[in-house]
């Protein structure tokens, strides 16, 4: 993976970029410590839709959708390419236990929340195709990136050399401890697990970020198309947000991502009427 990012900073409040993707066609952006994007259900929500205002504003776009997610930490990634799918909130549409969206939709947005678990980027330039991917350890573990490639194949007819993918903040290595049992899953699947999983000081440790890799690289992902920002969740106390270091006072970052370029609105069709 190539690291590389910048921060920008609008009206104060800071996001982050990995040029690359801008360049490649995929508008985007990670939310910091500036502001939280956790969704409450059964409430309304007025920070997160005050705060996707902010975001739309920052990214210098309006668009026709915004889809999230519910995420449950499986490998279930869904299509998104009608309108008023899933659970309709104030500010766009909730899918229901899935960890990843696709959508061929220049006007969608797309988002995924992360305050440890890895945010992954997928953009087609081609086939002009892009996915937003949530992958904790459970998700590393079932290779819901494999499966995101793979719907975007079916649907699309995607080629993964093709792909361009950005990989967020997320805990790195040095900073995630993991048990035995967590541990014993992945040296049953994975044949490189020793290029992920290390010992320290009698800890166990696991680098979500290299396993993801080798993951991409055996569905055909070209290892100079894989961009990562680098930055451990856990160690950047004052720009990231981190569940394991803040546990119930951590709030959630978001992963923002369309196709729609800075300076492109949507404008819906308004019907002709008739006199």
């Amino acid at each position: 993976m190539k690291p590389s990012y910048e921060i920008m900073t609008v009206d104060n409040i800071r996001y982050i970029r990995i040029p690359e993707l801008m360049a490649a066609g995929l508008n985007h952006l990670f939310t910091t410590i500036d502001m939280n994007m956790r969704v409450n259900e059964h409430e309304e929500n007025e920070e997160v839709a005050e705060n996707l205002e902010k975001i739309y504003q920052a990214m210098d776009i309006y668009p026709e959708q915004f889809y999230f997610m519910d995420q449950k930490h499986s490998d279930w990634v869904s299509i998104v390419d009608e309108p008023e799918l899933g659970r309709k909130y104030k500010f766009g549409h909730r899918n229901i236990g899935v960890d990843g969206l696709i959508t061929a939709q220049k006007n969608y947005v797309l988002a995924s929340t992360e305050a440890d678990c890895v945010p992954i980027i997928f953009y087609d330039p081609v086939k002009k195709v892009q996915a937003n991917i949530h992958s904790g350890w459970k998700g590393t573990f079932s290779r819901i990136s494999r499966r995101a490639i793979k719907n975007m194949k079916m649907a699309y007819d995607v080629d993964p050399a093709d792909l361009i993918v950005g990989v967020g903040p997320h805990i790195a290595a040095e900073s995630y401890e993991i048990k035995d049992d967590v541990g014993d899953l992945f040296y049953g699947t994975f044949s490189e697990v020793d290029q992920f999983i290390s010992y320290s000081n009698g800890r166990m440790l696991l680098d979500l970020e290299k396993a993801i890799e080798i993951s991409l690289i055996e569905e055909g992902i070209l290892k100079e198309h894989i961009y990562t920002v680098g930055l451990d969740t856990y160690a950047k106390k004052e720009l990231l947000h981190s569940y394991r270091r803040d546990q119930e006072d951590s709030n959630l970052s978001a992963c923002i991502t369309t196709m729609l370029q800075p300076g492109e609105h949507f404008e819906p069709e308004i019907p002709e009427t008739i006199e």
